[in-house]
């Protein structure tokens, strides 16, 4: 028969086969992350084994643990899933969240999320999600909105959207609003997301550089994303030199 030490040993080297987390702690078994998780009681596997038999208990706990941590996993609502423009240093700082991002300009990723009402859910690598999927309903979702572009000034060509909503700086990259921009501006263009409810689009012309960088200044939403100014031209996505 194992010793206690021999047991916990062996019993948390096979939960790693299975479970992607698992710690050692002062009188349980911990499997999972911090959001979800379950503690398993030492004491009271190590005297379940010493009446039945190892791997009865192994199989056992990892069907009991499964099934909780099963119940707490977060599923995704492809209806309600969205792409979001964020600063790359998002969800990074003394820990890393760990959310699925992928690179969108300099200084700026693509995150995905789950729209909950008051908040959002942010998609993370660990989730359970056909990623696929997942991005694909998000542009689908996201290409489903409509804001119209209007003059801030009738004298420049500077553009914003008429309705503040918090899919303002992603909607860029919308096939609507591309259409729109091309229509009313061209294929050579000058934009900025200074935050997650302001986007603000020009013709390209080096003296809406410096105007646009003023009205980046006087952006009030906490939200921040970038302090650049971007230039679209010939298909590509670069910050505008003057």
């Amino acid at each position: 028969m194992l010793t206690v030490q021999e047991f916990v040993q062996n019993i948390s080297e096979d939960f790693k086969k299975v479970f992607p987390e698992v710690r050692v702690e002062d009188r349980f078994i911990r499997l999972g992350t911090e959001v979800t998780h379950v503690e398993l009681p030492i004491n009271s596997m190590y005297k379940e084994y010493q009446v039945t038999d190892y791997e009865s208990i192994k199989k056992l706990y990892i069907k009991v643990s499964n099934e909780i941590l099963n119940q707490y996993k977060f599923k995704v609502d492809y209806n309600n899933v969205y792409p979001l423009l964020k600063s790359r240093e998002f969800g990074k700082g003394e820990k890393d969240l760990g959310f699925y991002r992928e690179q969108a300009f300099a200084d700026i990723d693509i995150f995905y999320a789950s729209d909950i009402g008051e908040v959002f859910r942010f998609i993370l690598n660990s989730d359970d999600v056909d990623f696929d999927k997942m991005k694909k309903a998000a542009w689908e979702n996201l290409n489903k909105m409509a804001n119209p572009l209007v003059k801030l000034d009738k004298t420049l060509d500077v553009f914003c959207l008429k309705y503040s909503t918090d899919y303002n700086s992603t909607l860029l990259l919308s096939t609507a609003l591309q259409n729109q921009i091309h229509k009313k501006i061209g294929k050579d263009y000058l934009f900025a997301i200074p935050s997650s409810t302001t986007l603000i689009v020009a013709r390209y012309r080096p003296e809406y550089i410096s105007i646009i960088k003023s009205l980046m200044a006087i952006d009030t939403d906490t939200n921040r994303i970038s302090d650049k100014v971007y230039q679209y031209k010939n298909g590509i996505f670069d910050i505008a030199s003057v």
